[in-house]
């Protein structure tokens, strides 16, 4: 069975072309409209107006536990773009904390120069939209990647900065005072042009981590630290087999950065879930950084129906049904979950027998899937009827019934506005 990526316009969907994250989070698409881009369609921020710099809340505290984490952006014309970070209470469904991010007028918000950063998949629109062709249950907004754009306590956010004149792009990150750090900063002499992109945060805050290519075109993951000199440190260099769109995703301990499509590390750190080139979605053994690989066919997701969406535990991976086919009965517009120990290689005939049954009760809404609660035993997801979308929690458990969140501002943020990052 031959596969490949589908291509980045309208969304970076992977799928295969016959049959076409706990801690981790699950993130859906960030509000059912695009919000506007800065005249010109540079992909870059507005210049800063002093007179609109958000308050500062350094004193904001995100809590260890109890609390339910997402992420939003706007880019107004005439204004910085600007990014909020709000964190709910999963009991009242209160909102506890909210801190703001004002973004260097350099920063690559939108997807007109190419993907540079996640932070494009949380500025630019580039999202599900309710009563769309295909009603997908993912996009380029699905995946931790949007999370690891922050530090731990969300006190700084990873951004890539273009230069108009040089064509130069460098990592960096701004704090909530809106202060930009350069970590690439600008080289003297006769040096080579920077293109170091995909900046993310390490787990600890203390670096972070990116891509680029040399002047000879090899492909490297290094880092930056955010202390001393910033130099720059390489993790991992090497071929890429020809994949030129591949995405960074962190995760383990010791940390490991792997590039692929769409990855999911598993709780433990030592399994991925992700799209090969060439061999479509698996679950494969993660001993170093590099590329993502497979093993043979022993890790290949047989279940067609199953758009892996994160983890529920380190055994068990959340399902959603594909964009391009409708899943089978009794699994279309549902959620499920698929243990992947008991997956069989290559019997695609017995694809199901991993399968959980389907976890909601029988629906025509599409179901998107946001984050699972740290003990695996809730989900909090996004329902979509017609032009409405709704957030619901619901237990794990085949059949429950699920609750829709009607506190007007985590309804409205968790429903339709923002990213769900973390639900800790």
């Amino acid at each position: 069975m031959g596969y490949e990526r589908a291509g980045r316009a309208g969304g970076h969907r992977l799928a295969p072309v016959v049959v076409a994250a706990l801690a981790l989070a699950l993130v859906t698409g960030c509000g059912g409209t695009a919000r506007p881009v800065a005249p010109g369609g540079d992909g870059k921020a507005p210049a800063t107006d002093p007179a609109q710099k958000p308050p500062v809340a350094a004193d904001a505290a995100f809590r260890d536990h109890d609390l339910v984490i997402s992420a939003g952006c706007t880019v107004p014309g005439s204004r910085p773009a600007k990014v909020w970070v709000e964190g709910y209470d999963p009991g009242s469904w209160k909102k506890t904390v909210s801190v703001e991010f004002t973004l260097p007028a350099q920063a690559v918000v939108s997807t007109a120069g190419g993907q540079l950063s996640a932070l494009q998949d949380l500025c630019a629109g580039n999202f599900p939209v309710p009563g769309g062709d295909d009603g997908a249950a993912s996009d380029r907004a699905f995946g931790p990647r949007v999370r690891e754009l922050f530090d731990h306590d969300f006190s700084r956010l990873a951004v890539v900065t273009t230069d108009d004149k040089t064509g130069a792009s460098h990592v960096g990150y701004v704090d909530r005072a809106g202060k930009f750090t350069d970590l690439t900063g600008t080289a003297s002499g006769f040096s080579s042009t920077p293109h170091e992109q995909d900046a993310l945060f390490a787990p600890d805050g203390g670096s972070v981590w990116f891509t680029y290519r040399d002047p000879g075109g090899q492909f490297h993951i290094a880092s930056r630290a955010l202390t001393s000199d910033h130099r720059l440190v390489d993790q991992w260099s090497g071929p890429t087999d020809g994949a030129d769109d591949l995405d960074l995703q962190l995760g383990g301990s010791p940390l490991r950065a792997v590039v692929g499509g769409t990855v999911r590390f598993g709780p433990d750190g030592r399994r991925a879930a992700g799209f090969i080139d060439g061999a479509g979605d698996n679950v494969v053994a993660v001993p170093s950084s590099g590329v993502l690989k497979t093993n043979g066919d022993a890790g290949a997701i047989t279940d067609q129906d199953c758009d892996p969406s994160g983890w529920v535990d380190d055994h068990t991976l959340l399902c959603a049904p594909r964009g391009l086919s409708p899943a089978q009965p009794p699994y279309q517009n549902n959620l499920w979950t698929l243990d992947v120990d008991r997956m069989h290689p290559g019997d695609y005939e017995h694809a199901k027998d991993a399968a959980s049954p389907p976890l909601l009760p029988a629906t025509d809404r599409k179901n998107l899937p946001e984050v699972v609660s740290p003990d695996g035993k809730k989900l909090l997801f996004r329902s979509v009827q017609g032009k409405d979308e709704n957030a619901f929690v619901t237990d794990l458990t085949p059949g429950a019934q699920p609750q829709q969140i009607t506190a007007p501002e985590a309804a409205t943020a968790l429903g339709s506005g923002d990213c769900v990052l973390e639900w800790r």
